[in-house]
């Protein structure tokens, strides 16, 4: 007798946490392989990051950057389907527009030591892929109730 392995189905609302979660993951192993770049210690020390100075608004910004996939995660298991599918698609859009645009600011300036960062972005962009196309293809269930035998008679 051959045995197979149980494949449960897994919940398309666990399965878009679990994708944001992978993200914040990548999000915080690329900005820790980052401190490992020449100059990048200095510059946090002189207050400097790639986009300016760094400002109390700055800081902000960065936070609310990072706090919407966070919050993401819980939002995909509580959110009613419906607002949930579009919240997931429409933030994971904007995010994707991010890291595209963080890739032709790596390859316009050229410096090797940011050839990992180029990767996690890459690979983010494809996580956010699945997650728009996993809130795309969101199960939908029948409103008609199902024909029986009885109503056939």
């Amino acid at each position: 007798m051959k045995r197979v392995l149980n494949d449960i189905k897994v919940n398309v609302k666990l399965k878009l946490a679990a994708l944001w979660s992978s993200l914040m993951f990548l999000y915080i192993y690329a900005d820790y392989f980052d401190l490992k770049t020449p100059g990048t210690i200095e510059n946090i020390i002189n207050l400097k990051t790639p986009v300016g100075p760094t400002t109390p608004k700055l800081l902000v910004i960065f936070s609310i950057i990072l706090i919407i996939p966070s919050l993401m995660i819980c939002l995909s298991v509580l959110l009613k389907p419906i607002v949930n599918k579009w919240l997931n698609i429409v933030t994971a859009v904007l995010w994707s527009t991010m890291s595209f645009l963080i890739i032709i600011q790596i390859l316009r300036v050229g410096n090797q030591w940011y050839a990992f960062y180029g990767l996690y972005q890459l690979v983010e962009i494809i996580v956010l892929a699945v997650i728009v196309w996993t809130a795309w293809n969101w199960p939908k269930q029948s409103l008609k109730p199902p024909i029986t035998e009885a109503k056939l008679n």
